[in-house]
């Protein structure tokens, strides 16, 4: 069976010509045949080992062409995030069969392996590269197999690796770009990273299965992003609500700007309504699962004052809905889950909890976050949002600790640029829930405890913040 990626891609390339990748400048950094041509180049450097190839280049625009080769020699991709060199890389890699890493350092390409690194200088790398004719396209290989790994996040463990065939990355693919409207016609702005599950579905495969150009940046200050936009007249961009807020103190963005995407973590309201008011757009909430993909999307031009927001399933994504109004497990049916996932009856539940209204589903939780005081959950999301209504708290962070006579006590982490009341804040929360349910301990801090993804760790927060065994 052939490979569908390669299918796709021989399409793509049969009927595109011209820049296909653009730096944020506005230049070129490839055409759709330069991209072939670094493919054949990097091909005949896979050929001829075994194993498994981890791709840690972070944004480089010679990723599309890496991965093409990899799914040529058949040797499995896995996607690795640039800024994991802990003690979990090796393991990760052992698991996997990795044999050969790929690594960007200064802007180039290094194959690094148990002998150490030999510097990868593709003859496209840093050149404007073959303007030739179009090379010919090679057969493609089997599809039925694991041709690429991603990483689960691993806010909670260690990551783990998912396998995907090519035909689960294209459906994943298409239900996105159908979902959102996104086209061959379009710009995509790829500030996100191109080895996240997010960015990998966003921007790597449109571009190699549907032919939607991309520019490959790597500098995540507004000003940057600002003037990116506008010297490469993109016209989507996918980012993470962190991005977005930072974004708040650009002037202006380009009209070419039709379409922002957030995902990653979930959008404030706050936050997508100062968005809309000072620069005319809506942001649109993505939600999905490095398991299985795209789940929800927000599509509609309404801002709704609702938490955790992110609008109805994908097209070609179904969802389960159980009966259970304070948040539970969705049971998800796509063609996008991922090798050995699916339960027995095929279908995919995320640890997320998440409600369902006649506008759609809102994330409420995740069941790995619930807090057990004295053998009665609490979903922390509940507390924030309390917190969050009090003057001067800018984000709020609740997570539990353990207590050897309650089990666990409830903390929260309160981010303020100003001094704040904390008997004033406790009596507030002490209005709005049930005793047992407000926090026993606060901590204040004035900059917010996200990473760079715009994620949370609740137990590095509570790891950080409060250690077990200290005074309320």
């Amino acid at each position: 069976m052939p490979n569908l990626i390669l299918e796709r891609w021989r399409d793509v390339l049969s009927a595109r010509s011209g820049p296909a990748i653009y730096s944020p400048s506005g230049g070129i950094f490839r055409t759709w045949a330069d991209i072939e041509a670094e493919a054949r180049d990097f091909e005949g450097r896979l050929s001829g080992s075994s194993g498994g190839v981890a791709l840690q280049t972070g944004n480089h625009p010679a990723f599309p062409a890496l991965l093409l080769a990899c799914l040529r020699t058949g040797r499995p991709a896995s996607l690795f995030d640039a800024g994991l060199f802990d003690e979990a890389r090796p393991q990760i890699e052992e698991q996997l069969g990795v044999t050969l890493r790929v690594v960007a350092r200064n802007g180039k390409l290094c194959f690094e392996n148990g002998a150490g690194h030999v510097e990868l200088a593709s003859r496209l790398l840093g050149q404007k590269g073959n303007r030739g004719g179009r090379p010919t396209f090679a057969p493609s290989g089997t599809g039925d197999v694991v041709c690429l790994y991603k990483l689960t996040s691993g806010t909670t463990s260690l990551p783990q690796p998912i396998g995907f065939t090519a035909e689960q990355l294209v459906a994943d693919c298409d239900q996105v770009c159908v979902t959102m409207g996104i086209h061959a016609n379009d710009l995509n702005y790829g500030i996100i990273a191109l080895t996240h599950s997010y960015g990998f579905s966003n921007l790597a495969t449109p571009l190699l299965c549907r032919g939607v150009r991309l520019v490959v940046a790597t500098d995540p200050l507004p000003r940057a992003i600002e003037c990116g936009l506008k010297s490469t007249g993109a016209t989507v961009l996918p980012a993470v609500p962190v991005m977005f807020r930072a974004l708040l103190s650009a002037g202006s963005l380009p009209a070419s700007l039709r379409l922002c995407i957030s995902a990653g973590s979930p959008l404030d309201p706050a936050l997508a309504v100062e968005f809309r008011e000072k620069f005319g757009r809506k942001i649109h909430a993505f939600y999905g699962a490095s398991e299985c993909g795209g789940i929800c999307y927000d599509a509609t031009e309404d801002i709704l004052n609702l938490p955790g927001f992110v609008g109805k399933p994908l097209h070609g994504v179904d969802i389960g809905i159980p009966e259970n109004t304070d948040g539970a497990k969705i049971f998800i049916c796509s063609q996008a889950i991922g090798v050995g996932v699916a339960d027995a009856d095929g279908g995919f539940q995320p640890t997320d909890l998440l409600v369902h209204g006649p506008e759609g589903f809102r994330i409420v939780g995740r069941e790995s976050d619930l807090i057990n005081v004295a053998g009665r959950k609490v979903n922390p999301m509940e507390i924030e949002q309390v917190l969050a209504q009090f003057p001067g708290v800018d984000e709020a962070v609740v997570c539990g600790v353990d207590d050897p006579a309650r089990g666990q006590e409830i903390c929260a982490l309160v981010v303020s640029k100003t001094t704040l009341d904390i008997p004033l804040l406790r009596r507030h929360c002490a209005a709005a829930l049930a005793s047992w349910k407000v926090p026993r301990r606060f901590v204040l801090a004035t900059g917010s405890p996200r990473n760079a993804r715009g994620k949370i760790s609740r137990p590095e927060i509570a790891r950080k913040f409060f250690p077990p065994g200290e005074s309320a």
